[in-house]
């Protein structure tokens, strides 16, 4: 099928599969700009220049946008986590300080939009509003669990809990602390309060490896 074009004040824009993420991306700006309840499906397609039509063939509603945004931001995640489970090498403490280090450099370089759809990615991926994140959020949360049972068989992760339960405590750590921070006029970076906690957690979870 031969894409449509549609001529701008740039030019003629080709659109195709780049589409979605046009829209996308001019909805991460409004978002981060207005917040979530002050933009509209109009805005986002003037600010993608297309048309609202096009805006609901692709998502359909406000609520589909954000379960994308929460997608790609689950998606980054479990790309951190085979990462992790990739590296053969590093101490299972080490590679869990550098995904704390990673989830916040992340996030604190998209404060703005984070702090006005955290809460609301953080719902549609736990499946409490339906949508594809919660599939990933599955995906993610097994690969934590993962690590920590890996962990546990080289020794450096404690046996006396389930991979479960610590996965669990990481994941509800990372998100009360990343709540806190976005909701909160911080005097430290997300970075170095994650750090703080990091070193808080990774004492209970020790193993004696």
């Amino acid at each position: 099928m031969r894409s449509q074009t549609r001529r701008t004040k740039a030019g003629v824009r080709t659109y195709g599969m780049e589409t979605r993420e046009l829209i996308m991306s001019a909805a991460r700006r409004l978002f981060a700009d207005h917040g979530l309840a002050k933009v509209s499906m109009q805005d986002v397609a003037d600010a993608a220049d297309v048309s609202r039509a096009t805006v609901f063939n692709q998502f359909g509603s406000k609520q589909s946008i954000v379960d994308a945004i929460a997608a790609d931001s689950l998606k980054n995640y479990r790309s951190m986590l085979d990462d992790a489970l990739a590296d053969e090498f590093t101490p299972t403490l080490g590679l869990l300080r550098q995904l704390f280090d990673r989830m916040a450099k992340g996030l604190e370089a998209n404060r703005k939009l984070y702090r006005h759809l955290f809460v609301e990615i953080r719902k549609t991926s736990l499946g409490l509003d339906g949508g594809m994140s919660s599939d990933l959020r599955r995906e993610t949360f097994d690969r934590l669990v993962l690590l920590f049972a890996r962990g546990q068989s080289r020794g450096d992760v404690t046996g006396a809990l389930p991979p479960e339960v610590m996965a669990t405590a990481f994941d509800s750590l990372l998100s009360g602390a990343v709540t806190q921070w976005l909701q909160s006029s911080p005097r430290t970076s997300l970075s170095r309060m994650l750090a703080a906690l990091a070193e808080v957690f990774l004492v209970g979870v020790a193993g004696k490896a």
